[in-house]
């Protein structure tokens, strides 16, 4: 039998023990990352996980008792080594349908070529003028990033069919809206817009770092059955038309 100093024996140890090492890390489960979601987002439930903590998917995907679906993840090595997650993204099968890349580092989310769609119907506790929420709202961005202090955007936008319901009860026709999404001064701004055979309206929402909102609705109605009816609502009547506004703090995707 050969004899092996005991300095390669050091080194062959060190090779064996980084080799376990790598081979721990390259084939980790998906469970770690589900461990480390639910850490940092204790109302997400997730059914199960399949792959490894690179790439694979959760199932089964809720958050405050709102099913998101079953969500597919890459997850880049290279930004790991400057404290820089970088994830591909793509969700189906529930309440969220959408792709993008998420970029997380210390005291920043960015979104990347985003594009998803979240059905409003799953929102089921609360109400809007007296209508369950319905329709969808959709969120595209080539970039929007979201820290601290404020956001970031570039070629974001946002559509809705949220007040189709509302609009049919008063009229019998849908009433989709759409516009951009802006960062002025660190606020979320988003100026949505909408027309139809019985009128107009513009709503903007504004979204504070410290998640506090304003919400207000512009209306200009055609009919007067119309404009009584959003009286009814809490629309107060002006020189200019019909106008509601709400303020209030962000608590979730229920509430």
């Amino acid at each position: 039998m050969s004899y092996v100093p005991s300095a390669n024996r050091r080194r062959l140890a060190a090779f064996g023990l980084a080799g376990f090492v790598a081979a721990l890390i390259v084939f980790a489960p998906a469970s770690l990352a589900t461990s480390a979601i639910k850490r940092a987002a204790p109302l997400t439930s997730i059914v199960a996980a399949e792959g490894t903590i690179w790439k694979g998917r959760l199932l089964g995907v809720s958050y405050n008792e709102v099913v998101l679906g079953d969500i597919e993840y890459r997850l880049h090595a290279l930004p790991l080594s400057v404290a820089r997650a970088v994830i591909d993204l793509n969700s189906a099968g529930g309440a969220l349908e959408g792709r993008g890349k998420l970029q997380i580092r210390p005291g920043a989310v960015e979104f990347q070529d985003l594009s998803a769609t979240f059905n409003l119907g799953a929102i089921r506790r609360y109400t809007y003028f007296g209508v369950r929420y319905q329709g969808a709202a959709k969120v595209t961005a080539r970039r929007l990033q979201i820290t601290g202090k404020g956001c970031e955007s570039e070629e974001a936008t946002v559509s809705t069919s949220a007040f189709d319901a509302f609009s049919r009860q008063l009229s019998g026709g849908a009433f989709p809206m759409s516009g951009p999404v802006d960062c002025k001064d660190g606020v979320m701004i988003a100026v949505l817009k909408g027309e139809g055979p019985d009128g107009s309206a513009e709503l903007i929402a504004s979204v504070r770092p410290d998640l506090g909102y304003t919400l207000m609705v512009a209306a200009r109605p055609k009919r007067p059955d119309v404009s009584r009816a959003l009286e009814f609502f809490g629309f107060e009547n002006g020189k200019d038309g019909l106008s509601y506004e709400a303020a209030g703090f962000l608590k979730g995707l229920s509430s």
